[in-house]
């Protein structure tokens, strides 16, 4: 239902006139009337027949129609679960889109995003998009966009579980529609609140409301979202436990669905109908809806209700004893859930990589825009006050050069940092850490966010300072203190932008270390505990505080890195320095040895400040650091993670000990690959 009234309100935004068009209206209308026509047999179709019409008109489209049709391509690749290529293709019109002031075009933007996520079930980002689309609604001066934003904030929320906020913004679009009399909006309002009552617990209220949008759209012909409230009633009565109502409605929601061939419709009251017949005990009527739900959930790429029916339908087969079955049901079911993973994660790497080029972009306008701004400066100097100024801008001049150098040759190490990004989201996701991939990418963006800040910064007050000058050569009361201070602070704005330029490098370097694919030395047979003897002297003289090292334990003889080993007793080292022995006047580390018949055990303690019962199941993640605003970035034990269970092929924890860190390494004596 939102997304029905979110491509109506689509539509008619992209049908308006425009005052950048190229073509003339009546032709461009033809144009979008063709790729109706082909959208209305399958969205591929009209994907089809926009990339023609773009190859075919390319010089005659104005900017801004090329991008209505990027837009409603876009729309189309939504629909196809083509959700990667939906991205790409709007950060394609975006990019066109940042020298055309109209609204429109933002709007449009942002609420193609919000729903391409949301299919994605990338909620929070969902949400992000859909606010910004909610600041652009009131500048479009057309009220029912702005109540169906609030419509589209509603159901995010809803899928956020944030239900008062949901209720909130349902209330706002219910109550636009009741005061410009929308019957059907009427509907949608009170079907929306009604789902929320229900998600609440207030049964009652919610059972009031659906009845009140079946009877408004039962007397206004509005058949196909009848079968909404035939199917949130068939919820209600199932919540209060009236089987035979809740059937009835289901089945009722479904056959309206099926008459107007909307079959991906049924699949959640197919569901709700199945658990009420599985409570019931109607096993076999359950199973035959679990497997016309699994077989339309394939059919139509519904991932929720397929691995819903897929997991029920495993527990079915389970309990019939058919074990087999069963767990060819769950293996389906983890396939599935891989994909969707999968998929999750591509679609929010697309998303960051677009929102970087588009970024990067927007920054190389504004330095061509100060480029020619500098250019006309030198000119009028030349003219007006000889070689002197002109010698002050060809200053400039190659300032601005130096500037845009050092700013793409940031842009090329982000680019490099987003492929490094991409490869360490394929070993996550063998090793079922897809799910991180997110996390992860908002954590980089966020440590990135500060250095760039200031880079843009300088560039910003460079330009200002470039306008002033520019100004006092048309006045010609450019002074020679004038100059010398504009060199000065153009100095200092670029000696900024340069450090915080290296700082951003700098991340990119500790953010390298991350990768599950460390460099692994050759593997060698040592005996371990006269090898961290050894070494430890050396450990110790490279911190910035005296320790005091107790090694003991069984000097076992191991085939295994020791390279990667002494790296990962340095960063536990480093890590006791920066977070244990900060109020630790006499520190001590305590490394016992210890083995079975495979493993050998390296119990590592310290006697500093110790790690919270609530902190230990995190310390491990990337970025997680309790000193993040101290320089730190929360991925030295990340780092032993991934050298331990990746390149050791071992296991590492962090146990509960009287005081300080506790931290147990257990790998094999004889690594599987020294072979």
């Amino acid at each position: 239902m939102k997304k029905c009234g979110l491509l109506i309100l689509f539509v008619a935004l992209l049908t308006q006139s425009s005052v950048f068009a190229k073509l003339p209206d009546d032709t461009f209308t033809q144009l979008r009337a063709q790729v109706t026509a082909a959208g209305q047999t399958s969205p591929s179709a009209g994907i089809a027949e926009i990339d023609e019409l773009l190859a075919l008109h390319k010089d005659a489209l104005a900017k801004a129609q090329t991008i209505r049709l990027l837009y409603i391509k876009s729309w189309y690749q939504i629909n196809s679960d083509f959700i990667e290529q939906a991205m790409n293709t709007l950060a394609e019109a975006r990019l066109m889109a940042t020298d055309i002031d109209e609204p429109g075009i933002l709007y449009s933007y942002y609420s193609i995003s919000a729903s391409a996520l949301s299919n994605a079930e990338l909620y929070e980002l969902a949400l992000e998009n859909n606010l910004k689309a909610y600041q652009e609604a009131p500048l479009l001066n057309r009220p029912e966009f702005i109540s169906q934003t609030e419509n589209n904030i509603g159901h995010i929320y809803l899928k956020l579980g944030l239900l008062d906020e949901a209720e909130h913004y349902f209330q706002r679009f219910y109550d636009f529609a009741v005061a410009q009399n929308l019957i059907p909006q009427q509907g949608t309002g009170l079907n929306n609140l009604g789902e929320v009552a229900l998600l609440k617990g207030e049964i009652d209220k919610a059972h009031m409301f659906h009845q009140q949008a079946l009877t408004i759209r039962q007397a206004n012909g509005l058949a196909y979202h009848e079968a909404w409230s035939q199917f949130n009633l068939g919820r209600v009565y199932a919540a209060k436990q009236e089987i035979d109502l809740a059937e009835h409605y289901l089945q009722q929601a479904i056959e309206n669905w099926e008459n107007k061939h909307a079959a991906s419709k049924t699949l959640q009251a197919k569901l709700e109908l199945a658990k009420i017949y599985s409570n019931e005990q109607r096993y076999d009527e359950a199973m035959r809806l679990l497997e016309d739900v699994i077989t339309l959930g394939h059919e139509h790429r519904q991932p929720t209700s397929l691995l819903t029916a897929l997991k029920m339908h495993s527990e079915h087969l389970k309990q019939k004893g058919d074990l087999k079955a069963a767990l060819a049901a769950q293996e389906q079911y983890n396939q599935v859930s891989d994909q969707f993973v999968k998929k999750q994660a591509a679609v929010s790497l697309a998303y960051m990589v677009s929102q970087t080029e588009l970024q990067t972009k927007e920054m190389e306008l504004k330095q061509l825009e100060q480029t020619h701004q500098v250019t006309v400066a030198m000119a009028k100097a030349d003219r007006q006050l000889g070689w002197f100024i002109l010698s002050s801008a060809m200053l400039i001049i190659v300032i601005t050069w130096y500037f845009m150098y050092r700013l793409n040759n940031k842009k090329r190490q982000l680019q490099t940092l987003l492929n490094q990004l991409e490869r360490t989201q394929e070993k996550l996701v063998e090793s079922e850490k897809m799910r991180a991939m997110t996390t992860l990418v908002s954590g980089m963006a966020h440590q990135l966010n500060t250095p760039l800040g200031l880079v843009i910064t300088a560039d910003s007050t460079l330009q200002s300072l470039v306008e002033k000058l520019a100004a006092g050569f048309a006045d010609k009361t450019l002074t020679q203190k004038q100059l010398a201070h504009f060199i000065n602070e153009s100095t200092e704005l670029l000696a900024l932008s340069q450090k915080n330029s290296e700082k951003a490098a700098d991340m990119v370097q500790r953010f390298k270390m991350m990768s599950a694919k460390l460099h692994m030395s050759e593997c060698s047979t040592f005996a371990l505990l006269s090898f961290l003897k050894e070494n430890i002297g050396r450990l110790a003289q490279s911190q910035n505080k005296a320790i005091h090292f107790n090694l003991s334990g069984d000097d076992i003889e191991v085939t295994n890195y020791a390279p990667v080993l002494l790296k990962v007793i340095t960063q536990l080292i480093e890590n006791s320095v920066k977070h244990g022995f900060v109020d630790t006047q006499e520190p001590q580390v305590d490394i016992t040895i210890q083995c079975d018949k495979k493993d050998a055990i390296i119990h590592y303690k310290d006697n500093g400040a110790g790690i919270p019962l609530d902190k230990r199941k995190q310390v491990f993640d990337p970025f997680y650091t309790t000193r993040l605003g101290e320089g730190n970035l929360g991925l030295g034990l990340n780092i032993i993670y991934n050298s331990v269970v990746h390149i050791m092929n071992g296991q590492v924890e962090c146990v509960e000990d009287a005081q300080g860190a506790h931290f147990v390494i257990r790998f094999p004596r004889k690594v599987a690959s020294a072979g």
